[in-house]
């Protein structure tokens, strides 16, 4: 193996990982000044009706001929 190409692939290697180190100190300077904002949870009883479709859907595929009334939240 000649050196030339040695020396090429060190570089190339060293290059690399300098990029991704600037990037990944890049992120982490973007994320501590602009965190992400917390998602609060939505109480048990909200009318979700997405989140009422899903559960219905699935609830109508295993035990066909049942009715969702209510979804509760278990702590």
């Amino acid at each position: 193996m000649d050196t030339k190409l040695l020396w090429i692939c060190v570089s190339s290697f060293t290059g690399v990982f300098g990029i991704l180190a600037f990037l990944a100190i890049t992120m982490h300077v973007i994320t501590l000044l602009f965190p992400a904002k917390k998602v609060i949870a939505k109480a048990a009883g909200s009318d979700d009706a997405v989140v009422y479709a899903a559960v219905s859907s699935i609830y109508a595929r295993l035990y066909p001929g049942t009715k969702v009334s209510k979804i509760e939240e278990i702590k």
